[in-house]
């Protein structure tokens, strides 16, 4: 009888100091101003957003003049970066936009790509790029030059993205050829560190999971769209962080080359 009165007087005690659930820490509605309006909206990483409420509830946004690196997993590494740490940096950057309502435009007649529409958020990319969380990357319109005076500040500061290394160009985005069976040629994307110009280079090559594509000292690892999420998501999103295991630049890999080059996941010396 007395171990039942102690149990129960335990477990009493653990509730009522546990927080009711109403004063559980939620997560803060993120916002920003489009197009003069504030909107409610959820950030997906550091470069696109979709609006949750209003006449705009599912619009999605592509924000112009600057890329973050994928959230989704640790997939890309050069110089001394690991996956791991260029990784975290991609969070951080997740985080700073979330930070704030900032102040957006539609771009008039312009895409994002992938059915979004591309926004301008002038303090957004220009807090990124000086902390060096972000770089500079124009598609179809001329880079900004005050954000590539940031970037270039921030390179020779070494900081966030520059801190282990400064690869000639950046791999932004990896297409498998099975990928593009109808519309055509396969391409990845690749982004210049000095001018910020983005531009594609086509392939006829399939990627299989986990596998990396290198070009301008920079590598990056290829992850379906549709296993970037969930029960699905391929050894290496994981593999990247732990210690056993280190993505590693290819010794041969040297200068501006697209060659297209293998890289690999090896024991951490």
């Amino acid at each position: 009888m007395t171990l039942r009165i102690v149990l129960v007087a335990s477990f009493a005690a653990l509730l009522l100091g546990a927080p009711p659930v109403h004063a559980r820490r939620r997560p803060a509605p993120q916002y920003v101003v489009l197009d003069g309006t504030r909107v409610r909206v959820t950030w997906s990483d550091g470069d696109s957003f979709r609006v949750l409420r209003g006449p705009r509830k599912g619009q999605r946004a592509r924000l112009a003049g600057y890329n973050t690196l994928e959230s989704y997993g640790p997939v890309h590494f050069w110089g001394g970066a690991t996956a791991a740490q260029l990784h975290a940096l991609a969070k951080r950057a997740t985080s700073l936009v979330r930070s704030k309502p900032w102040a957006c435009s539609t771009v008039p007649g312009a895409a994002g790509g992938y059915g979004r529409k591309l926004v301008r958020c002038p303090a957004a990319a220009a807090e990124l790029v000086r902390a060096g969380l972000a770089h500079v990357f124009a598609v179809d319109h001329p880079p900004d030059a005050g954000l590539l005076r940031l970037q270039a500040a921030a390179q020779a500061a070494r900081l966030g993205l520059w801190k282990r290394g400064i690869p000639a160009e950046i791999v932004t985005s990896l297409h498998s050829t099975d990928e593009y069976k109808a519309r055509g040629k396969a391409y990845n994307r690749i982004c210049n560190t000095r001018s910020g110009r983005a531009g594609r280079v086509h392939h006829d090559r399939t990627f299989k999971p986990c596998q990396a594509w290198c070009a301008g000292g920079s590598c990056m690892i290829y992850v379906p769209y549709d296993r970037r999420y969930g029960r699905a998501r391929p050894a290496c999103l994981h593999r990247g962080h732990g210690q056993r295991h280190r993505l590693v630049l290819p010794l041969h890999l040297t200068g501006r080359g697209r060659g297209g080059a293998a890289a690999s996941s090896q024991p951490a010396r």
